[in-house]
């Protein structure tokens, strides 16, 4: 994968409850080249953004009210627009232990990023998404259309040294390697 992508004709949807959260998302992805940045501040208004604005990708908070994340990915993986259904999902969240993690992975998302986040990663995550969408094609996650069984094991990294131990991951929730940072 690439160290450095354009990303200024990228379009990106912040779906996040937090007004601050919103305002240093929208100023790094800013400062990523985006110039194009939607913003929900639950589920619900993310949903009706990503059928009328068709962002790139989507940075969503997992925790929300009244309509968090979860609810959010689990309708628009479902929906019947397959433009919307694969559109790219990366999950920036404080909420980041290991069940939250791998129930995200079930559902559909391509990537999770723990806050506080660190530009640097959201800017390798953004493009590494992008790119193997490029390459590979739209999916509905990182588990891919149908959620055929991965080839490698999950291996969940915590970087931030708060998460719980590791345990053994179940067949059914694989895939190369997720740092948790």
């Amino acid at each position: 994968m690439r160290d450095k992508w354009d990303l200024s004709k990228i379009s990106c949807l912040v779906a996040e409850d937090n007004p601050h959260m919103r305002t240093i998302l929208r100023s790094v992805l800013s400062g990523f080249g985006i110039r194009s940045v939607f913003e929900a501040s639950d589920g619900a208004e993310a949903l009706e953004l990503v059928v009328d604005r068709k962002p790139d990708i989507v940075l969503c908070d997992w925790v929300m009210s009244p309509f968090g994340g979860n609810e959010f990915l689990r309708i628009l993986r479902a929906d019947r627009d397959l433009l919307a259904s694969t559109t790219p999902v990366l999950i920036v969240t404080a909420h980041a232990k290991r069940a939250t993690i791998l129930e995200a992975i079930e559902i559909g998302i391509h990537g999770f990023v723990a806050k506080p986040i660190a530009p640097a990663i959201l800017y390798r995550h953004i493009g590494e998404i992008l790119e193997r969408q490029e390459l590979q094609g739209r999916s509905k996650g990182i588990l891919g259309p149908g959620h055929q069984k991965p080839l490698r094991k999950l291996e969940v990294t915590d970087l931030s040294g708060m998460a719980a131990p590791e345990a053994d991951v179940q067949p059914e929730q694989e895939m190369a390697g997720l740092a948790l940072l």
